[in-house]
């Protein structure tokens, strides 16, 4: 019956006009308005070299780190900061932020840009956040991320720009999810049955982007990426992707000024995952290819292509052929957009991105490809006034192999495989009350049915954000943001399946500007101090309070 709707509805707006990619010009899923972003910038000024580390804002936010929570709308990072004078990012520029919180949890964040010569940029960036004190929700906890990141960029060389850069991350978990008053152990148990979780990532990119797009000309862009993840219970992983792309302007017909562009995008993805001490290494190769082509005026866009999918995962060999269609049609003067497409292939799971979704893993199963046989995107996106930005859109998913958290044994998890199928509402808004106060309001509903299991464990049915920041003057400001979760279910090893407690937590924060140099900020986390849980018996931190300062020279 899904898959009827949407077919219905993509031929609804078939018959409106047109079909396009994603509309550059109009607001998308999660942004507002966007500015000229990096590439853009280049491709006006190519001689400029993009940085290779970009500068953070200095809005205060909520924290968002691995262990706590982690919306599906916009990601709130937690050195977020919001440049309310307009100062855009400098070529030579240092940023630094330092602040301690309530259980000594220091935050530490350096970034850097600088040329090197004229034509080579360099950037650096360090960040530390970990909690000193035990967090003494359930039992004594701790955790700690550190990451580093050095890249170097050049400017135009040969219609092209170079870039690259190499990173290292250190992650460290120590939540034990084991309730000391239901279960009383001694710090010897605890640490036989709950041990110290820790990973490790070393990796390297080099890309090459375009800078023209001259009618008549093959354009090529490669990107080039590597990384080894591990951690201290002998999984690992190697991983390594080569993405390529050549595309094609032409004046085919129709408006000069908007010319028509074929193309193809090629990838080759590799993983090498040891699970445990004494597994073998399970080779998995992922080979992508999707030629397209696109058109576009005044009134719609139009994205014409297919994804052809093939797949190795040691003696199994997978094929798959998906459409790649999406489209906008533009009413009012380009304040009311039409957008729908179709879409699925084969999505390389890798070790890496599990653990950053759940870092207290105890057993690994055998990753394979995740399959979406079939996807759609469809919506409405209109800016009201210039005060209103409004997304409504609709999705739905049928996923093979899609993975669920099941328990392990009392206080880990591993993964089971199983088809879903996902619908999917969401309303994404902002709302500019005054020039000095803004309102961000997402709310989704996640109607998700697995074939086997008895539900889709851990999966929100309802999730929400409300952000509201407000300028006081030029030197200060403040934010709050709501973020809430609803109709998630676990099943514990060996109990029956039960309702988890809501998700509310609530942020507060204040930043003050000194100078054009110096700003400091106060910040509460989890104001409510909900002992809520993101998976079983691991609960995340309570209430905290953080100060320090910021600086830019």
């Amino acid at each position: 019956m899904h898959v009827k709707h949407i077919l219905l509805a993509l031929s609804i707006t078939l018959s409106l006009g047109a079909f396009a990619q994603h509309n550059e010009e109009v607001t998308i899923e999660g942004t507002y308005r966007p500015k000229v972003n990096k590439v853009n910038k280049i491709l006006m000024n190519p001689e400029t070299p993009k940085q290779s580390i970009e500068m953070p804002n200095t809005e205060v936010n909520v924290l968002d780190v691995d262990h706590r929570f982690r919306l599906h709308l916009d990601k709130l990072s937690p050195l977020n900061y919001n440049n309310r004078k307009g100062q855009g990012d400098d070529a030579a520029k240092n940023f630094l932020m330092a602040g301690l919180g309530t259980r000594i949890s220091p935050v530490f964040l350096y970034k850097h840009n600088s040329n090197l010569t004229k034509n080579l940029g360099l950037g650096v960036g360090i960040k530390h956040f970990s909690s000193w004190l035990g967090i003494k929700d359930y039992a004594p906890s701790g955790f700690m991320n550190n990451a580093f990141d050095i890249g170097l960029t050049s400017s135009k060389y040969k219609d092209v720009q170079l870039g690259g850069n190499v990173y290292y991350k250190n992650d460290m978990y120590h939540y034990y999810g084991v309730n000391l008053t239901e279960h009383p152990l001694s710090e010897q148990e605890i640490e036989q049955l709950c041990p110290r979780q820790t990973y490790n990532t070393i990796g390297a990119h080099f890309g090459v982007i375009p800078t023209s797009t001259r009618v008549g000309e093959l354009n090529h862009k490669l990107d080039l990426d590597y990384s080894y993840t591990f951690n201290n219970t002998y999984a690992s992983e190697h991983y390594a992707g080569l993405g390529y792309g050549l595309a094609y302007n032409q004046n085919w017909w129709g408006n000069k000024n908007h010319p028509q562009r074929i193309g193809m995008d090629l990838s080759f993805q590799y993983g090498g995952l040891v699970m445990n001490e004494g597994s073998s290494l399970n080779h998995r190769i992922l080979l992508k290819t999707n030629p397209f082509f696109e058109m576009k005026d005044e009134f719609y866009r139009l994205h014409l292509g297919f994804r052809f999918d093939f797949g190795i995962n040691g003696e199994d060999k997978h094929l798959c052929i998906r459409p790649d269609l999406s489209g906008s049609l533009f009413v009012l003067n380009k304040k009311l957009e039409f957008y729908a497409g179709l879409n699925g292939g084969f999505k390389m799971l890798t070790f890496s991105q599990i653990i950053e979704e759940n870092p207290f893993m105890g057993h690994w199963t055998p990753l394979l490809f995740q399959n979406v046989k079939l996807g759609f995107d469809g919506g409405v996106r209109t800016n009201i006034m210039e005060v209103v930005d409004l997304h409504l859109g609709v999705r739905y998913r049928r996923v093979e192999n899609d993975p669920l958290y099941i328990p392990y044994d009392d206080n880990t998890f591993m993964m089971a495989y199983d088809e879903t199928q996902t619908v999917s509402v969401l309303v994404d808004t902002r709302v500019k009350l005054r020039n000095s106060l803004t309102a961000d309001l997402g709310f989704v509903y996640n109607n998700c049915s697995p074939t086997v299991a008895e539900c889709a464990w851990y999966r929100p049915t309802t999730e929400g954000k409300l952000k509201l920041t407000y300028d006081a003057n030029e030197n200060l400001a403040f934010c709050t943001t709501f973020l809430y979760q609803g109709g998630r279910y676990a099943k514990p090893y060996n109990g029956s399946a039960f309702k988890l407690k809501d998700v509310f937590d609530l942020g507060l924060g204040a930043d003050y500007h000194i100078n054009e140099q110096l700003s400091v900020f106060a910040r509460l986390d989890n104001l409510l101090n909900q002992k809520y849980q993101l998976f079983y018996d691991y609960p995340v931190t309570g209430i905290e309070f953080f100060a320090g300062m910021k600086m830019s020279f």
